[in-house]
This record gives structure tokens, C-alpha cells and sequence, in this order.
């Protein structure tokens, strides 16, 4: 049988979860300087169905040997969110190429503004993520010291583990933003 404080614990946990794939996601919309197709289709798709799940994909990706994105529409009356939800991203259009079609994209140049702009939206970021943990974690704590049904000893086990807890998902985002920091070296 679950303790309370299991209960509560995993409620938390699922809630961390969640903040971290969002702080996540986030992160992997600033654009680098490589075509990351994953980050382009979930925007893509995300945008189009409105949160509903898809039954079929909006458009297909890929990459040319030209290195420009190539986006196949599968729904020509979408052109132009699709086009939006791209130039977003960071890409600009080649309108030469183009068709209802098929949309064909190259990465706008990184210019040191842009770099700079990237890295600190990175980091402020992953404060935000920091700071959501930090609030959890405060929860978690302020439960504990409401909990009448547990020792001292158990009540500082709870505590390293919610102190563990907090770590763990600080350090995962702190994973996620170091990849996106030598993304946007490269």
C-alpha cells in the first residue's frame, strides 16, 4: 500500500515531468545551425491540429542535397500557416522553388545578434525551468512539514528524496540546454 507522501511524491514527479518536456520543448525551438526536421514537424503539426490528435501527418520533411528543407504539403489550403510556422523557426523561403506543393527553405544566416539573441533565450530558459522546480520542490517541503503522521526520520528521508528529486530534473534541463549550446557553437 502507497503512503501519503509516495502519493504526493509521484504527483510531483509527474508534474516535473511535464515542466521539464515543456522547458524542453522550448528549448529546441531556438533555432541552431542545422535543420533539425523532429523540432519542424512537431511545430508543424502541433500548429495545424490545434492540440487534437492527427490522423495523418500535415506534410512530410526532408533535407535536399542542396541542405534546404523541403516541406511536401499535404493539405495545399495550408500553404501559408505551414510557410508561417517555418520562417518562424528561423528559415527563410525560396520562393524560386516553391510551389502549393512542395516549400523549400534554407536557414537564415546566424549572424552574431541572432547568436546572442539564442543564447540568452537559452538561458532565461532554463532559469525559468530552475525556478518552476524550485517552487515544486517547495511544495513538497511544505507538505512534509504539515505531515503529522511521520517521525523525524522519516520526514528527513522524505526530504533527501524531494531534494534528490529537484536535482535530477535541474540536471536534466541543464543536459538539454548544453546541447543547445554546442548547437548553436557549431
Amino acid at each position: 500500500m502507497e503512503t501519503d507522501w509516495e502519493v504526493f511524491k509521484q504527483k510531483k514527479t509527474e508534474l516535473l515531468e511535464e515542466k521539464l518536456k515543456a522547458f524542453i520543448s522550448r528549448l529546441e525551438k531556438i533555432r541552431s545551425n542545422r535543420i533539425v526536421l523532429e523540432v519542424i514537424e512537431r511545430e508543424i503539426n502541433l500548429k495545424l491540429t490545434e492540440g487534437k490528435n492527427p490522423t495523418k501527418p500535415a506534410a512530410s520533411l526532408s533535407i535536399s542535397p542542396n541542405h534546404e528543407l523541403v516541406v511536401s504539403n499535404f493539405e495545399p489550403k495550408k500553404t501559408s500557416l505551414i510557410t508561417n510556422i517555418v520562417l518562424q523557426l528561423g528559415y527563410n523561403k525560396l520562393e524560386e522553388k516553391s510551389s502549393k506543393e512542395k516549400l523549400y527553405f534554407v536557414l537564415s544566416i546566424m549572424t552574431k545578434e541572432k547568436r546572442d539573441k539564442c543564447i540568452k533565450e537559452r538561458k532565461k530558459i532554463a532559469e525559468e525551468g530552475k525556478k518552476s522546480f524550485g517552487l515544486v520542490h517547495q511544495d513538497l517541503k511544505r507538505w512534509l512539514k504539515k505531515e503529522k503522521s511521520l517521525s523525524q526520520d522519516q520526514k528527513k528521508s522524505c526530504e533527501k528524496q524531494s531534494d534528490k528529486l529537484e536535482k535530477d530534473y535541474r540536471e536534466k534541463l541543464m543536459t538539454a540546454r548544453e546541447k543547445k549550446e554546442k548547437e548553436l557553437s557549431s
